[in-house]
C-alpha cells in the first residue's frame, strides 16, 4: 500500500512538471454561494444546539440530584419505614385492646366487617405517593408470587393467629417457614423487642415492622408484623423524568432557534468563505492538483493556516513519496536482519547445549526425542555424566515460546550442569538452580523440570520434580507415575524438593515427556491427555519403538493439518530385561510392594512389617506367614550385613509379587564383594567346635527351610534373593538354590 501510493506521488509530481510553472489561484465559481449557504447553516444550527444543549444538561444535572435522591438516599427509606412501624403499632395497640391479661383474642381478624376485626390506618399511607395500598384483606384462594402489603399477628409460639392474606399466609403456620428472611424480626418482636427494616430491589421496596403486643401489666402476649410496599421502581421515575426532560426541549428550541440561527449568519457569513476554499483548493492538491495555492488575504488564524498549505505543498510535492519509500524499505530490512539474527543466535545456543549424543550404558538403552514449535524452543534436556558411572537425567520446559525461552532454557542448563557438580541429591540441585533463576529471570516466567541420578550397577534412580509432568514407570504391575512435589524454578525463593528412589528392574522402563505433548489439540479442541501417554507407556517396553508411537498416536490424533502449539521432548530410560528361571515357573507376577531401606541394624524389623502388610489380603495361613516374615528379616538382615557392610548409603531392595500359586520376595543389595555361595550346606555342629565349618551359610540354611523355593542370583554389581511361598501348601516343590 506504502509503495503504491508513494509511486503515485512521484507520477503525479511528474506530470505537475508539465503544467504552466506559475501557480494557479483560486477562483471563485458561480456555484460556490449555494455551498457557503449549506455551511453557513450548519454553523447557524451548531450555535442553536449549542445553546440547546446547554440548557437542557443544566435541566438533567438538577434532574439527576432529585432522582439520586428519590433512589440512593436513605430519605425514602425512612418514610416508608417510619409509615410500616406505625402501622404495626397501630395493629398492635388494637390487638392488645381486643386481648385479655394472659392470651391474644383467638378471633382476632383482619377480615373487614367481623367482630374482632382490625381498622387500617389508611390515612398514613395516603401521605406517600405511589406507596401500595395500606394492608388489604385479599381473600382470594389464588397465592400470587407478586410482593404485596400484608399484616400478621403472631402468637407467642410462633404461629400465626391472624392474617391479612391467609391464601399465602394461612393461619396457625409457623412464620419461621413462611417467612424465614424475617423469622429473626418477628422472634424478636415476640420477647418484647421491635424491629425493623428495608429491602431493595431492581422494581420495589419492601419495608417490614414488627412490634410487640402488650399486656396490660407489660407482659408480651405476641407480635403483629406489618409489610408494606412502595411500588414504583427505579426505572418508572427515570422514565417519568426522561419524557419530562423531552419535552421541555421544544420550548427552549423555539427560542433559541431564532436568536442562534441569526447570530450564527451573521458572525460566520466571511469565516465560512475562506474556509470553503481553503477547503476545495485542499481536495484538489489530494486528487493531484499540486499546482494549487491559496491567496492570503488577512493574517489571522485562517489566514497562517492558508500560508502553512502554500509552504506545505512546495515541500511535499518534493520530497514526501521518495522519502516514505526509503524509510519504510529501510525499516524493513532491519527489522528482518534483527529477528534472523536473533533467530541465528538462540538456535546456536540451543544446539551448543542440547546433548549431540546420547550416553552408552551397558545394560540400559535411552532414547530421545525433541521438536520445538518455532525455530527455537523452551524445552531442553540433558545428561550429566558423574565420574562414579551414575548418569543425570534432566528433562524442562521454559514457559513462553521463542526467544525468551530459548534464554530461559539456556540460563537453566548452565545452573543446573554447576548446581550438579556440587551434590548428588537432585533435591539439592533444584533448590540451587531456584534461587539463581529467582533472582535473573523476569517475575512472569518460571521453568518446571525434573532431574534424576540413576545408577546403572543397581537399577536405582533418585529424583525430584519442580513442577514438571510425572514420568511414568513401566514395571510388571503396569504403569505408574513418579511423583514427586515441588514448585517451578524460578517462581519462589526458598522452595523445598521432595526426593523419591525406585529400583528399575531388569526390563521396566521410563518415560519422560513435556506438556507439548499432553495438550497438543486436535480440531475439535480435544486434548492428547495423560490418559493416552500411559495406556502407550505401558503397551510398550520403552526406547525408540515407544516413541515412534507416541508421535504416530499424535499424529493420528491431531491430523495432517495439524500446526504444533509447543514444544515436544520424549525421552526414554529402558533396563535391559533378563531371563528369570523364578519368573518362568511362576507364571505372570503382579507387584504388591516395593520399598527401599538404609543398610542400618534393626531396619530388618521394618521389612517384616511391610511384607506382612502386603500380603495381609491374601490370607495366607498364620504359620506360613510366620515361616515368611522369619524368611524375609533373616534375608535383609544378610543383604546390609554381608552385602552392604551396613553402609547407610547403599540400599536393600524389598519387592513382593505375588501370581495365582505363590507369593514371591525379591531381596537386591548393593555389594560388589564376594557372591553368596550357590550351595547351602547343613550346619554340623562338631564341626563347628573343631574349627573345621565357619558358621556363614546357616542362615541360608534356616531361609531354605522355612520357605518352599528359595533362588540366589549373583552379579558384578549385586546380589538377589527371591524367596517363594506356594499360596496353598500342597503346591510346594522342590526347593532350589
Amino acid at each position: 500500500m506504502v509503495m503504491s501510493s508513494a509511486k503515485d506521488n512521484i507520477g503525479s509530481v511528474m506530470k505537475s512538471e508539465e503544467r504552466a510553472l506559475k501557480p494557479t489561484v483560486y477562483q471563485p465559481r458561480p456555484d460556490g454561494m449555494r455551498r457557503w449557504s449549506r455551511l453557513q447553516t450548519r454553523m447557524a444550527i451548531s450555535y442553536v444546539g449549542t445553546s440547546l444543549v446547554i440548557v437542557l444538561l443544566l435541566e438533567l444535572l438538577v434532574g439527576g440530584v432529585i432522582f439520586f435522591v428519590l433512589t440512593r438516599s436513605p430519605l425514602l427509606d425512612d418514610v416508608i419505614l417510619h409509615a410500616a412501624k406505625q402501622t404495626a403499632q397501630v395493629y398492635a395497640l388494637q390487638a392488645a385492646l381486643q386481648a385479655g391479661d394472659t392470651a391474644l383474642d383467638p378471633r382476632a381478624t383482619f377480615q373487614p366487617g367481623q367482630p374482632s376485626s382490625f381498622t387500617a390506618p389508611d390515612d398514613l399511607f395516603a401521605k406517600i405517593p405511589y406507596l401500595s395500598e395500606s394492608v388489604p384483606y385479599i381473600d382470594s384462594s389464588t397465592r400470587s408470587v407478586r410482593t404485596v402489603s400484608f399484616a400478621l399477628l403472631i402468637a407467642p409460639n410462633g404461629r400465626v393467629l391472624a392474617s391479612s392474606y391467609p391464601a399465602r399466609y394461612p393461619v396457625s403456620a409457623p412464620v419461621a417457614r413462611l417467612l424465614p428472611g424475617e423469622a429473626g424480626l418477628i422472634l424478636g418482636a415476640l420477647t418484647g423487642r421491635t424491629a425493623s427494616m428495608v429491602q431493595d430491589t431492581a422494581q420495589e421496596r419492601v419495608a417490614s415492622a414488627a412490634d410487640t403486643v402488650w399486656s396490660r401489666t407489660k407482659r408480651p402476649l405476641g407480635a403483629l408484623y406489618v409489610q408494606v410496599l412502595w411500588t414504583t421502581s427505579n426505572d418508572a421515575i427515570l422514565s417519568a423524568f426522561g419524557w419530562g426532560w423531552l419535552r421541555s426541549g421544544m420550548p427552549w428550541f423555539l427560542i433559541m432557534a431564532p436568536i442562534g440561527g441569526v447570530f450564527g449568519v451573521v458572525t460566520t457569513r466571511g469565516l465560512v468563505r475562506r474556509i470553503h476554499r481553503l477547503a476545495k483548493t485542499t481536495t484538489q492538491f489530494a486528487a493531484g492538483q499540486y499546482e494549487q495555492r491559496i491567496p492570503v488575504v488577512r493574517k489571522d488564524e485562517v489566514g497562517q493556516l492558508e500560508q502553512s498549505f502554500n509552504q506545505m505543498a512546495e515541500q511535499l510535492v518534493e520530497s514526501m513519496a521518495q522519502r516514505q519509500v526509503l524509510i519504510e524499505q529501510q525499516t524493513r530490512m532491519e527489522e528482518r536482519a534483527r529477528i534472523e539474527q536473533e533467530m541465528h543466535t538462540a538456535r546456536n545456543i540451543q544446539q551448543a547445549l542440547l546433548p549431540k549424543e546420547v550416553p552408552d550404558l551397558p545394560g540400559w538403552h535411552i532414547a530421545t526425542y525433541y521438536q520445538p514449535s518455532r525455530e527455537v524452543g523452551g524445552d531442553f534436556y540433558d545428561f550429566l555424566p558423574f565420574e562414579d558411572e551414575r548418569l543425570g537425567i534432566i528433562i524442562g520446559d521454559a514457559t513462553d515460546k521463542g526467544m525468551p525461552a530459548a534464554l530461559v532454557m539456556a540460563t537453566t542448563c548452565t545452573m543446573l550442569r554447576t548446581a550438579a557438580q556440587g551434590t548428588l541429591s537432585p533435591g539439592d540441585v533444584l533448590a540451587r538452580v531456584n534461587e539463581l533463576l529467582y533472582m535473573r529471570i523476569p517475575s512472569r516466567m518460571f521453568v518446571t523440570c525434573f532431574y534424576a541420578i540413576l545408577d546403572p550397577r543397581s537399577g536405582s534412580l533418585r529424583y525430584a520434580n519442580a513442577g514438571h509432568e510425572w514420568p511414568y514407570r513401566r514395571h510388571n504391575g503396569g504403569v505408574s507415575e513418579l511423583q514427586a512435589t515441588g514448585m517451578p524454578l524460578g517462581m519462589m525463593p526458598g522452595s523445598c524438593y521432595d526426593e523419591q528412589e525406585v529400583i528399575l528392574a531388569p526390563g521396566e522402563s521410563v518415560l519422560l515427556y513435556s506438556d507439548g505433548l499432553v495438550e497438543a489439540h486436535n480440531a475439535r479442541r480435544d486434548m492428547f491427555g495423560l490418559p493416552q501417554i500411559a495406556a502407550l507407556a505401558g503397551a510398550h517396553a520403552g526406547g525408540s519403538a515407544l516413541i515412534d508411537d507416541l508421535l504416530h498416536a499424535l499424529t493420528t490424533f491431531t491430523g495432517k493439518g495439524w500446526e504444533q502449539e509447543d514444544d515436544v521432548t520424549l525421552v526414554t530410560l529402558q533396563r535391559a530385561p533378563e531371563t528369570s528361571t523364578m519368573n518362568e515357573q511362576q507364571g505372570n507376577l503382579d507387584l504388591l510392594m516395593e520399598t527401599t531401606l538404609a543398610s542400618v541394624a534393626g531396619n530388618e524389623q521394618q521389612a517384616l512389617k511391610r511384607v506382612a502388610e502386603a500380603v495381609d489380603p491374601l490370607h495366607l495361613p498364620a504359620e506360613r506367614l510366620d515361616s515368611l516374615k522369619t524368611a524375609v528379616a533373616e534375608a535383609v538382615m544378610n543383604a546390609m550385613e554381608h552385602g552392604n557392610g551396613y553402609q547407610p548409603d547403599k540400599v536393600v531392595v524389598v519387592q513382593v509379587l505375588v501370581s495365582d500359586a505363590s507369593i514371591v520376595v525379591r531381596v537386591r543389595d548393593q555389594g560388589e564383594g564376594r557372591p553368596i555361595p550357590e550351595a547351602v550346606v547343613a550346619p554340623d555342629l562338631d564341626a563347628q567346635l573343631a574349627g573345621l565349618q565357619r558358621p556363614r551359610g546357616w542362615g541360608f540354611f534356616l531361609i531354605k527351610n522355612l520357605v518352599d523355593e528359595l533362588y540366589i542370583t549373583n552379579d558384578e554389581h549385586s546380589h538377589t534373593i527371591e524367596l517363594i511361598m506356594h499360596r496353598e501348601a500342597g503346591n510346594a516343590g522342590d526347593q532350589k538354590i
